[in-house]
């Protein structure tokens, strides 16, 4: 258990990806800054505990638990500590079900569009009920081979576990599954930055539509988001920059879309947020 950690990434379809991580995490190596996935994300954690910030909810994380960031959720891990980490991450594409000429809102829309509050974490009992376990085990072996065969089954199996999810997300009993720590203002705050996040959000506009003070504001997003309401803001408009930049926008064209006013500005936290440019992010989405 003394090896460090490596991440094997098993690419081979435009539409799904399985990455497989084991060894442990250094507390210093882990990515400390807010960020989000463009695909739905099923983590397993085969083995070690660890915790979780998934918008303003907080999660603690335990062997055989599995964890669901649907696209556009801000998350990062969090821990004070070295940790042996071994987990199977699923990422899944909204495209994935086209290829079979499915319904959007089968599987995949249940799953993404289900209550923010709650279903994040799948506690390691459920998961073994429901056979979830085995169906990523399964997910890993047929990545792991790069034959036609193992590639159509690693499709089926994958939909196969999109399917079990989504049955289990429709019942009443998901809504056991709440966070470790939560607070129903801050999501509430979240969702309206997360739909006004082009305009310009100040402390001050969500004292007044929250009726809070400033300080109460300031107080209560550290301690649940883990960064301000301006920083945030700041964060979902480079994602979501981003994503407009992967949609064939001009650099230029995104920023002033997501609500910067200034390019320069924009630029700078950018490269402060990503570490690298926004040319540079735009080269390697060629490659």
């Amino acid at each position: 258990m003394h090896n460090k950690y490596k991440k094997e990434c098993y690419d081979s379809n435009p539409h799904f990806k399985v990455h497989y991580s084991h060894g442990i995490r250094k507390y210093d190596s882990i990515l400390n800054h807010l960020h989000y996935d463009k695909d739905l994300v099923i983590e397993y954690f085969r083995k070690g505990t660890t915790a979780k910030r998934i918008e303003g909810n907080i999660y603690s994380i335990n062997e055989g638990d599995i964890v669901i960031n649907t696209p556009a959720e801000l998350h990062v891990p969090l821990s004070t500590e070295d940790c042996y980490i071994e987990k199977i991450s699923v990422h899944v594409s909204e495209s994935l079900l086209s290829v079979f000429g499915g319904d959007q809102t089968v599987f995949w829309g249940k799953i993404v569009n289900k209550e923010k509050e709650i279903g994040n974490v799948i506690i390691s009992d459920i998961v073994k009920e429901l056979g979830l376990d085995n169906e990523l085990d399964q997910c890993l072996r047929y990545a792991q081979d790069s034959s036609v065969e193992s590639q159509v089954l690693l499709s089926c199996k994958i939909i196969e576990l999109l399917a079990e999810i989504s049955k289990f997300i429709e019942k009443d009993t998901i809504k056991d599954l709440s966070p470790t720590s939560s607070n129903k203002t801050i999501n509430k705050m979240i969702d309206y930055i997360n739909r006004h996040y082009i305009e310009d959000i100040t402390l001050d506009t969500l004292a007044e539509r929250f009726h809070f003070s400033k300080y109460y504001i300031s107080h209560l997003f550290k301690d649940y988001v883990g960064v301000s309401p301006y920083d945030y803001l700041i964060i979902r408009r480079l994602y979501m920059c981003n994503d407009l930049i992967r949609g064939k926008h001009t650099i230029k064209e995104a920023c002033f879309l997501v609500g910067f006013h200034n390019y320069s500005n924009f630029y700078r936290l950018y490269k402060k947020h990503f570490k690298i440019t926004p040319q540079q992010f735009k080269e390697q989405l060629k490659t």
